[in-house]
């Protein structure tokens, strides 16, 4: 199990490094991109994107202001209540992201060009019961 955890943990690092150098733009900030993209009307309440993502919302506030200095998102208190926050892509955001995540694409297809189908087909099923029992001791709380 550490030889899983220690080469996937590789993996992110060369696939952070990537992005890092050829996208200015780490692999966290990255995600949290996606996660904007991908909510309802392009738009997330901080404490969705921080539970979506599984950080604290203070991590979370740090992250999408560093964002917001890039240019990348925009920030609103809700008119319904001020104290929340939600967080959409701008359009440079949405720009930059859809090169990000054509290039990210490549870069996984080529850090895993070493497996074959038969091997992503385990991996799924072994990734997806991992899932279900992270899943199962984060309800047991």
């Amino acid at each position: 199990m550490n030889r899983i955890i220690g080469n996937s943990s590789r993996l992110m690092q060369e696939l952070n490094r990537r992005m890092k150098q050829e996208l200015s733009l780490s692999l966290a900030k990255y995600e949290v991109l996606i996660a904007i993209d991908r909510a309802e009307n392009g738009e997330i309440t901080m404490s969705n994107l921080s539970r979506e993502l599984l950080v604290s919302n203070a991590n979370m506030t740090g992250m999408t202001s560093r964002l917001q200095v890039d240019g990348l998102v925009s920030k609103r208190s809700l008119p319904t209540d001020r104290r929340i926050y939600s967080v959409a892509l701008t359009e440079e955001g949405k720009s930059r992201l859809e090169v990000a995540a054509e290039k990210h694409g490549v870069w996984i297809r080529e850090l895993m060009a070493c497996v074959d189908s038969d091997e992503v087909s385990f991996m799924n099923t072994f990734l997806d019961k991992m899932d279900r029992q992270a899943e199962y001791f984060s309800e047991a709380k």
